[in-house]
């Protein structure tokens, strides 16, 4: 893949209410569910069915599907946050990337990983936005997820970023397993990013629970830090609040409370003062 000189689309949320978000990604004017869009539309109805080119709808049995009603190409580039991503509408709904961690912490990461001698790895690391962002920084980076698609698509989002010849490894695999090996190995790390979700398949389908899973796996996190310089722990599951996660990292990692940072992660709308919360986040770095 070459890297895209040309000027691209970037993504904007346009409006959110009554549980779902209008948005741009790129050139392609889109509908998708937001749970935690309580509230009635800003925009009127007109902007939201205006030119739509597709809604998601969701199944009952998990994922869903888009009912366009212009069909996109299999992918594209979009902008955002000063980088490039390869966009492309999957069938759980998803766009190739988190726009709230763009708002809340990309710059925090590349600002703890200005140290070309530091080991960050990214856990559950997507399409690779927050692995993006350390390597900017300068950090040798781990990126680690289960599917060996979205692996691939972050490689190509480094491509895009002039980025593919940054120290990086990239692995599939279910990351409690990988980070047991990694221990035994006696690997260490400085820097840690997770946003792990609530419920998920490793690479060779070991189910993930958030609930019974996550304090397991920062455990081995709190082995592999030699020493810990910087830990970022954000969540999209309900229930786990700024004070739940700036609880759970204080008291695996005896982390000081008043130098935990947290809050909710959020997206700006273009038809409102008022934001869009999507997930939560708690982070600490040694002073």
């Amino acid at each position: 893949m070459t890297n895209a000189k040309k000027t691209v689309l970037p993504y904007r949320l346009l409006d959110a209410g009554d549980e779902q978000k209008l948005e741009m990604v790129g050139p392609y004017k889109v509908v998708r569910q937001a749970a935690q869009a309580f509230w009635p539309k800003f925009a009127n109805q007109r902007d939201w069915r205006q030119a739509v080119d597709g809604v998601h709808v969701r199944s009952n049995k998990g994922g869903g599907y888009w009912d366009f009603t212009n069909q996109p190409p299999d992918e594209w580039t979009i902008a955002w946050q000063d980088y490039l991503f390869k966009a492309k509408f999957t069938d759980f709904g998803h766009i190739g990337l988190f726009p709230e961690q763009g708002y809340t912490n990309l710059s925090w990461i590349t600002e703890q990983s200005q140290n070309p001698e530091m080991d960050v790895i990214n856990l559950f690391g997507y399409t690779g936005g927050s692995s993006l962002a350390a390597a900017r920084g300068g950090a040798r980076v781990t990126h680690l997820d289960a599917s060996k698609g979205v692996v691939t698509w972050a490689r190509e989002n480094f491509e895009l970023n002039n980025l593919a010849e940054h120290p990086t490894r990239w692995i599939v695999d279910d990351a409690t397993k990988f980070l047991e090996r990694e221990v035994r190995r006696g690997r260490r790390y400085q820097g840690f990013i997770l946003d792990p979700p609530t419920y998920g398949r490793g690479a060779k389908g070991q189910v993930w629970r958030i609930e019974k899973d996550l304090v397991p796996l920062l455990k081995l996190i709190k082995e592999l830090a030699d020493p810990l310089q910087f830990i970022l722990l954000s969540c999209h599951t309900p229930g786990y609040t700024e004070w739940c996660l700036r609880n759970i990292l204080h008291r695996l990692f005896d982390l000081p409370l008043t130098e935990i940072e947290g809050g909710e992660m959020a997206v700006p709308m273009e038809s409102s003062d008022c934001l869009l919360p999507s997930g939560t986040y708690a982070r600490w770095t040694r002073k």
